[in-house]
This record gives C-alpha cells, structure tokens and sequence, in this order.
C-alpha cells in the first residue's frame, strides 16, 4: 500500500508539473503579443492614417457617406482620441497638421449633415455637372485615357468661378468632385503614372480651395 502511495503522488506531481509549464509558456506569449499590439504603431504613424482615411472619406459619393455615417463618426473619434493621448510627442508641425486635420473633418462633417437635411435638387445638379466637366459630363463614359483632362477641366472652371459661389453652390460641386473620384477609383488601375500623379494634385488643390471657401464662409455668418 505504501508503494501504491507513493507511486500515485509521483504521478500526480507529474501531471502538475505538466500543467504549471504549460501556463508558464503560454501567460508571457500572449501577455508579448498584447503588448505589441498596443504599442506598435506611433501617434505620428496614426496621423498619417488619419490623414488617408479623410482623402478616402473626401472622395465618396453621398449615397455611401449617408449609410455609413454613425461609423464615419464613431471612427474619426477614435482616431481623434489615439493621437491625442499621444500629442505631446509631436512635433510642432505635424500638430498643426492634426488641428487642420480635425477642421477639415468638422466642415465636412457640417457638409453631409446640410445634404441629408436638404437634398440636392437632381436637375440643378446636373445642370453643375455639365457647368464643372462640359464636354465630360457623362461621368460614367469618362475613360483612363482622358480622366486627367477631366479633372483639369473641372478645376479650371473652379478656379474661376469660387470666388461667387455660396455654400449652397459648393455643396453642388463638392457632389459633381465625388462623382468624378468614384469614376477615376473604378479605372485607376489603367491610369498611367504620371496621369495618376496630376490628379493627386489636382485634387489637393481643390481641397485646398474649398477649405478656405468654408473657412470664409464660417467667418461670415459669425459675423452675421
């Protein structure tokens, strides 16, 4: 019996070994992995994100944005709040980038919910598109071959004519500029490369433009 005993307790204390090393490994890894997660991108990695995911947002179409705008939302937020535990280890000119970031969201934020409480009036804008693209208002027939002069025909008659438009007029635009990235992402992969970089520039020239248009715009009806 004593024999019985004590091979018994051995064969328990076994198993137990066993078990204690089996979470002894396991605990660090996932404790490791965890960690990396957390800590593996930095707040100047997350602004550069952020700064992607507007160009993306910036350039679909209403339909889209009016479904998906409670995550449109919740997800800004969240970028928002991982940069900012993070701000002071930024530099002087990437939190600057972060304040213009969160502006230009603000207004286009405004924007959709302007539109969703008061749609577009489908003749007038038609009647934008064939103003802003002319001979390529017909989006859908706009092909690899001639998209860069699409765009440049839509900013030259930007360029002209901002100056008299009023934030009801910019939200046509703003729609016909949609329009116009939706056709450029469904044939970009048979753009050529230089035609893809003028068009990056087109586009942050017209960024550039409307931002102050809302920034104007903004200063007026304080003052109203």
């Amino acid at each position: 019996m004593l024999f019985l005993g004590l091979f018994l307790w051995s064969c328990e204390g076994n198993r137990t070994a066993e078990n204690t090393e089996e979470i002894t490994v396991d605990v660090p890894e996932q404790t490791d992995t965890a960690r990396v997660e957390r800590t593996g991108r930095t707040v100047d990695e997350r602004l550069e994100s952020l700064r992607g995911w507007m160009n993306e947002k910036v350039e679909k179409g209403d339909t889209a944005i009016k479904r998906e705008m409670p995550e449109i939302k919740e997800d800004f937020r969240r970028r928002s709040a991982e940069i900012e535990q993070n701000l002071d280890s930024l530099s002087a000119d990437s939190k600057a980038e972060y304040a213009r970031l969160r502006q230009r969201y603000e207004r286009w934020e405004s924007r959709q919910e302007r539109r969703q409480n008061t749609p577009l009036d489908a003749a007038e804008l038609r009647q934008w598109r064939e103003l802003l693209l002319r001979e390529f208002n017909e989006v859908e027939a706009i092909s690899p071959q001639n998209v860069r002069e699409a765009y440049l025909t839509f900013m030259g008659v930007v360029r002209a004519k901002r100056q008299n438009w009023t934030q009801s007029d910019w939200d046509y635009v703003d729609n016909v500029y949609g329009q116009l990235n939706q056709r450029r992402r469904q044939i970009e992969g048979q753009m050529s490369n230089s035609d893809k970089l003028k068009v990056r520039a087109l586009q942050a020239e017209y960024l550039t433009l409307e931002g102050a248009a809302d920034t104007r715009s903004l200063l007026q009806n304080m003052r109203n």
